[in-house]
This record gives structure tokens, sequence and C-alpha cells, in this order.
């Protein structure tokens, strides 16, 4: 199959695709139409930015200027949920907040606010149990345990300076790294990276990934621009998200609690989102929350109406508030899309940048809520979430294609496979400008010749 085929192929699973790669002009363009698309500036208190904030000042509070934070995310509702929560290494995600920087850039704001799934597990294709390497997979962690959420793995990373870079990656072939390579990882890891730091003040590998990204980001540019990037703020969404529906059940007569405890309501909902990716269906999906069960696999859910409640394998949810807030705190229910969108850009306002398959559910997603928003009376709600960017979307575009971020790191400080003994060197200040000039449809069309390797 050559490659226009190809790309007919993807179109046709992916509709809104299409008129993204039909975009006629540049990236800049694209980082314009965005600045032009958010909303104006918001004041008071935001649920939004004190769940944020909070999460920020237990994980990264000597990093990061609170106050300057607050400001951006009150002003400038604009955050990241293209990426999954695992060492920002993988190609489609490294890309996407090269990206993600320039738009940030473009509004004059400190920092790129990263909202990463935990739903996915060790063993995902983005590879959160560890990193790639010259199109190799290095390991933090052993297979046992890998089909675990990240979200739900109690283990972290453990790292010692006189042991080295064994006593962080435990699978890493001593035939097929070099010695000069084998130089370059423990410089990374331990001088840059500060892995003991992350060993000894973090109690999760979750936390711990967000420490490390916000050090590694960095090194993917030259130091002659580091100074004049955005910081990533690199946050797991579980536990924001979690605490968002809990506070919006405290509420009697918030939306979430009349969807999730009012049975006309309810069906309304699950009637218009029915078949849209995401939410549910008779054959696929789970209606408002998976199930967890004690080994950690994922339990699809259905509505029993006869028992008001939400049921699946060896599993049973009351429709209960108490019982629903129990649930989550424990983490024996995930959240699915539908609620996690209905938080973060329906009810919170967020302009949320997303990748391939959220522009094709989130404008659907959008309409269904428009219209059942207007069946249950809630007309000028419906107005509201009417006026919510949907279709942008920051993953799916290839300026680099490097097999890694760290094979990009890599490159631009070793010459001949020599390591020169510090990370000074990366993306320059002219490789971000060929970005901004280059056209959408073309990182676009090398993003979908990656992927349609395995079409």
């Amino acid at each position: 199959m050559n490659m226009n085929s190809k790309l007919e192929e993807f179109f046709k699973k992916r509709p809104d695709m299409r008129e993204k790669y039909e975009y006629p002009g540049t990236f800049k363009g694209l980082t314009e139409d965005i600045e032009k698309s958010m909303t104006a500036p918001r004041k008071g208190g935001d649920f939004f930015c004190k769940r944020i904030i909070k999460e920020v000042r237990r994980i990264l509070l000597q990093e990061v200027s609170l106050g300057r934070l607050e400001d951006q995310l009150l002003q400038y509702p604009v955050i990241s949920t293209a990426d999954h929560m695992g060492l920002l290494n993988y190609k489609l995600l490294y890309n996407s907040n090269i990206l993600f920087s320039e738009v940030i850039k473009k509004l004059d704001l400190p920092y790129m606010v990263v909202l990463a799934t935990g739903n996915i597990p060790l063993n995902n294709m983005s590879h959160p149990r560890g990193f790639y390497f010259k199109k190799e997979k290095v390991n933090f962690f052993k297979s046992k345990g890998s089909s675990v959420p990240v979200f739900l793995f109690k283990n972290k990373l453990s790292a010692d300076r006189k042991q080295g870079i064994e006593s962080v990656i435990f699978s890493y072939d001593k035939k097929s790294i070099t010695v000069e390579e084998l130089k370059f990882f423990e410089f990374l890891f331990f001088e840059c990276l500060e892995i003991e730091k992350a060993s000894r003040d973090y109690e999760t590998f979750s936390d711990q990934v967000t420490f490390i990204n916000h050090k590694l980001w960095k090194y993917y540019f030259d130091e002659s621009i580091r100074e004049s990037l955005p910081d990533v703020i690199y946050l797991q969404s579980n536990e924001i998200i979690n605490g968002a529906i809990i506070d919006e059940l405290k509420q009697r007569d918030s939306l979430i609690s009349m969807i999730l405890l009012e049975p006309d309501i309810r069906k309304v909902f699950l009637e218009n989102f029915n078949e849209i990716q995401g939410c549910w269906s008779e054959a696929y999906g789970s209606h408002f929350f998976w199930g967890i069960s004690e080994d950690n696999r994922w339990i699809r859910l259905c509505l029993d109406n006869e028992s008001n409640s939400l049921v699946g394998d060896d599993f049973f949810l009351e429709l209960d508030r108490e019982k629903i807030i129990d649930n989550l705190n424990s983490k024996k229910i995930l959240p699915t899309t539908f609620l996690v969108f209905l938080i973060i850009s329906f009810l919170e306002g967020q302009l949320p940048l997303g990748g391939f398959n959220q522009l094709e559910y989130l404008p659907q997603m959008q309409t269904a809520h428009i219209k059942s928003l207007h069946e249950i009376g809630m007309n000028d709600l419906a107005d509201q979430f009417a006026s919510r960017v949907t279709d942008a979307f920051i993953c799916g575009m290839f300026p680099f294609d490097f097999d890694s971020g760290i094979d990009l790191i890599w490159h631009y400080n070793s010459h001949a496979g020599k390591f020169n003994g510090n990370l000074d060197r990366g993306l320059t200040q002219q490789d971000l400008d060929k970005i901004l000039n280059m056209k959408v449809r073309d990182m676009i069309r090398a993003a979908i010749e990656v992927m349609s390797k395995n079409i």
C-alpha cells in the first residue's frame, strides 16, 4: 500500500484529522489561531487552578513559582491533555511538547501545564516502564506488574550513585551499551535529572516522573536558549480529576451530581453519548466509571436500573453519593473519558490541546452535551458549553523524528559515538524557527507515516 492510500485509510477513521491535514498554513499560523481562540482573562478563585497548585506545591514546590503559575492558570486556561504519564521520551510526546512550548511562548507564559493520563499501564506503547534509546527499550522495572496502570503503581525508582546506573536500570545489556553511552547515562540521570533526589524525596514513581520530566525538559535544547523557554509542569491527571468529581458530588445541584444520581437525567446522557469514543456502547466502554479489581484489572461497568447500580465482573457500585466518593478515594473506580473532559473542557473551560483521537471524539462530546442540556432544560449551560473550543490539537505533528527524546539529547551531545562530558547542546533557536515555518500538512504527514508503518 503506497503512502497516499495509507493516508486515505487513516482519514476514513479520522475525518476531523483530514481538516487539520488540509490546513493551508504553517505551524506559526496554527499557534496564532490557538491564541485567538483563548477566552478572555478570568478573575477569582478557580477550582481547577487550586487543584493544580495543590499538586505542584506537593511535588515541585522548590522548582516552580506558585504565584506566577496561579496567575497563568487564572488568565489563560490552556493545557495539554495529549500525554501519557511516563518519562518524556517517546517521540509522539516529546514532539507534542516541543510544539506546545511554541504555543506557550506565543502567549508569553512561563509554564507548560501537561495533564498526563495515569490510566495507561507501565507496558503501554509509550513505555512508562522505562525509556527508549537507539530503538531499544531500557527498563526501570521488571516485567512483573507492568500491566498495572501508572496511577495505581506503588513502586518507585531507586538510585545509588555508588552503584551507578545499574541501581536505576535493571535491564541494560552491557554488550549493546558502550562505555561512552554508559557514561552518558550516568551523567544524565545522576548529574542532570537528580535521580537520587527523586529516589529520596518521592514515594511513588508517578511523583518521580513529574520531578524528573521537569528537569529533563531543558536538556532537549541548547544551553543558549534554555532560559527563554517555558518550564514543563508534568502532572498526573487522575488525582486532579478524582478530586474534582468528589467536590462536584458534594454539591447536590451540580451537573455531575444530577447525571450520576438522578435517573431521568442520567438516562438522557446515557442515550446521547452512546457510541462516542471514550464513553460507552453495547459492545465497548463503561458507564461513567471503570471498576478496578483486586489485581488492578479494569472492569467494564454497566448500569443496572433495578438496583440503581453499576455492575461488572464481580463488581458492584451503588449510585449513591457517599459510596461513589468512598470508591474514588480508595481508587476502586476510575472515571471514564466522559467525566474527565466534562470536568476539564466543559465545566472548567480549559482549552485542552490533545491528539488524533481527542480531535475526533471531543467535538462529538460537545454536540452530545449541548443536546442533553437542552433536553433537561439547562439552556444557559448549553450555551456555555457551545462556546468551548474542542478541536485544538498538539500531538500528531512531527517536526523531529529521533527514536526518542534521549536519542535527541545524545545526538547533540556526542560526536562519532563519543559523549562530550556535559549536556550543553540541543535544539537551537534556528531549529525552533524552522518549526514555526513548517507546513502543518508536512508535520502531520510525517507523523502518519511513522504511525502507518503498522497499518
